[in-house]
């Protein structure tokens, strides 16, 4: 017996931004060999015709172009069911539009950076900027060398090797001494690491200071492809900043994000074990 592919779930509200989460999971399933589940979310029953409706034509359109797809109807909020879905559906990944900072009342306010945060599913946020052709070429990282570099560098370049990316580590520079000095001491084992996987690097420090806004900066100009943000504590954003969530995940440079959940209890999240 065959195994099933892995699933990508899309969370879709038929507008713009939902239809680039739409575009961009249908290059990543075809990377990745994986089926493409589309989400849409009513508030009653009297909506949910038009939303079948909707929903099968995107399918259609999915399998003209030879991807195994479905389509979903659920009735309640956005919010709480997008982990449900994701539960039963057993999903590998979670591929979800935003509008921006502006928007980010309406699709990441507090409570979806929750579930985002607290998943134990990987979500790439995106907006409406299409994904390249040649998918994620440059992935930037930010680190907090004070916390366990590892997993950053693992699933970098688990996604980084289907694409042959290159992986940009960002790190904070420290005035403290006895905080610089750690960071030093860690940075020849993050080298360490990477050319053990025999991905391409670059490791580069910038200041503390608004250092979510430079860092967005520093994406743009190495034309980054993906950020991706290993969430290994709870308070994962507190060492960079408060608003650092909501600056990097709706980022102006409308760079997709990768979160990635390592839930202390659950077993370690893994591209190789998901995708081939």
């Amino acid at each position: 017996m065959m195994n099933k592919k892995p699933v990508l779930l899309v969370p879709t509200d038929f507008s713009p931004v939902g239809d680039s989460a739409v575009a961009y999971a249908t290059q990543l399933s075809k990377i990745l060999n994986a089926r493409v589940e589309l989400m849409h979310v009513v508030g009653n029953t009297k909506d949910a015709g038009i939303a079948k409706s909707a929903l099968a034509s995107q399918v259609a359109t999915l399998e003209k172009d030879n991807i195994e797809a479905g389509g979903i109807v659920e009735i309640g909020n956005i919010f709480d069911d997008i982990g449900k879905v994701a539960e039963r559906l057993d999903a590998k990944l979670i591929v979800m539009g935003t509008h921006g900072v502006k928007g980010m009342q309406h699709v990441l306010g507090s409570k979806a950076l929750k579930v985002i945060t607290n998943s134990n599913v990987p979500f790439i946020v995106v907006q409406r900027k299409p994904m390249k052709t040649e998918g994620f070429k440059n992935i930037i990282i930010p680190v907090d060398f004070n916390q366990e570099v590892k997993l950053s560098i693992k699933y970098a370049w688990e996604i980084g090797k289907y694409f042959h990316s290159k992986i940009h580590i960002i790190y904070v520079k420290e005035k403290d001494p006895f905080i610089a000095a750690k960071i030093e001491r860690n940075i020849p084992y993050a080298k360490d690491l990477l050319e053990e996987s025999g991905v391409a690097y670059e490791i580069k420090g910038i200041e503390k200071k608004d250092f979510d806004k430079e860092f967005i900066k520093m994406g743009q100009s190495l034309d980054a492809d993906l950020i991706t943000i290993i969430n290994n504590h709870e308070n994962i954003f507190t060492y960079f900043g408060g608003s650092f969530e909501q600056t990097i995940i709706a980022n102006n440079a409308e760079i997709p994000v990768l979160v990635i959940n390592h839930i202390a209890s659950n077993t370690a999240y893994s591209f190789s074990t998901y995708f081939h």
